[in-house]
């Protein structure tokens, strides 16, 4: 795993291990962490990207039907509208706009005590925010892992046949095809274990793309397929690629 997410990790676990006196040091170590890596910036920012923080923070902290004058937390389903949401409020309470306490006290009062309430907070919102992340950067990298073999082999001989040669402009279209459907993933609300599946299969077949190996894109192109399929729901552009690719004789 990359070192800037590996800190994030160590960052994010101080946070929900530590004591609520230290939050505000925690949060910061957490946030400097999502910033110093490349790798978090660019997961963030596809999770940030269409995302309205007014409309999702309406719909995931209602009030308590049994409590009045309290809250409670209903995470969104999709992943990737959970992400960026806990990292609107981690960089709102950050910055003075949302007073921690304040937000603890109506969203996480659990026994009333500082101790419960910072414990439930950091459990039930912080944690499953550190967990997806991990989840995807895991996939990531058991697919890379997966595919070493494949990449070494064409770095040795980069230059293709003439009746291997394949049309990068085709190539280029797939790719933002595919990183559509990667968005639509993280959006979809997926279990974590479906969800490592479908982006591992993913990057394998962005990968070949992005080597223009055909025998690797046909083969990565058959998992994509038998990938989008078995999901259903959420629609994937399996029938636009598999239309541009047999179009550009690739598959």
């Amino acid at each position: 795993m990359q070192s800037g997410v590996e800190e994030f990790l160590r960052r994010a676990d101080e946070l929900i291990d530590s004591k609520y006196i230290f939050a505000d040091a925690r949060l910061a170590g957490t946030l400097k962490a999502i910033a110093a890596s490349p790798d978090m910036m660019q997961l963030i920012g596809s999770c940030l990207k269409d995302f309205d923080f007014e409309d999702t923070f309406t719909r995931s902290f209602v009030a308590s039907e049994d409590t009045p004058n309290r809250a409670e937390y209903l995470p969104p389903k999709a992943t990737k509208e959970m992400i960026a949401l806990v990292f609107s409020v981690l960089l709102k309470i950050d910055s003075g706009e949302i007073d921690l306490g304040a937000f603890m006290k109506t969203f996480f009062y659990g026994d009333g005590s500082l101790f419960g309430s910072y414990a439930l907070f950091t459990g039930s919102f912080v944690k499953p925010f550190r967990n997806a992340v991990k989840l995807i950067f895991d996939g990531l990298q058991e697919n890379a892992a997966e595919n070493a073999p494949f990449k070494a082999g064409f770095m040795k001989a980069r230059k293709l046949p003439e009746d291997a040669a394949v049309d990068e402009d085709v190539l280029s279209v797939v790719k933002r095809l595919v990183e559509k459907d990667e968005n639509t993933l993280l959006a979809a609300g997926l279990e974590e274990s479906r969800l490592t599946y479908a982006l591992s299969v993913l990057r394998g077949f962005y990968s070949a793309l992005e080597e223009s190996d055909r025998s690797r894109i046909k083969t990565a192109f058959s998992g994509y397929m038998f990938m989008s399929e078995g999901l259903k729901n959420p629609a994937m552009n399996a029938v636009k690629i598999a239309k541009i690719l047999k179009e550009g004789k690739l598959v």
